[in-house]
């Protein structure tokens, strides 16, 4: 094989490996708990006493949130495909990986504002009593991410 043409397969190998591991990193450190409620559905059905008619008013928002953020988490695998191959294929910071790019922050910070007004969705159907106790739970939780 020809120098030129293992030089430049193994710059492809390389640029294709950095930018998967950076996906990894990102979902791993960067940003790990997007999308995620922090385990306040546990926690508010073990630590809070709701009646019959909040418990299914929180069911229904539980189903509801899961459904969007099912499909949002499939927007971003396929946004994150894109990213890998727009990455395959460029081997600098070239206009397709700026626009992959670009849809996976999107859809991420989509992701993340989902999450936030189904919190904000679960608080309005507490009492005075329950939101203080909740907002101790939303606290703690945040907590947990950022120690």
């Amino acid at each position: 094989m020809a120098k030129g043409l293992r030089s430049a397969l193994l710059i492809i190998v390389l640029s294709f490996i950095a930018g998967v591991v950076g996906i990894l990193l990102g979902h791993r450190y960067i940003m790990p708990n997007a999308g995620k409620t922090l385990g306040l559905h546990d926690r508010i059905h073990e630590q809070l006493v709701l009646d019959h008619s909040q418990n299914e008013q929180l069911h229904e928002l539980e189903v509801l949130y899961a459904t969007q953020k099912t499909a949002l988490e499939a927007r971003m695998k396929k946004a994150s495909a894109r990213l890998s191959a727009a990455i395959q294929d460029s081997h600098e910071m070239s206009a397709e990986i700026i626009a992959a790019k670009a849809e996976y922050v999107q859809t991420l910070d989509e992701l993340q504002t989902l999450t936030l007004e189904h919190i904000f969705a679960m608080r309005s159907l507490l009492n005075t009593e329950q939101t203080a106790q909740f907002d101790e739970i939303v606290k703690s939780s945040f907590r947990k991410i950022t120690n």
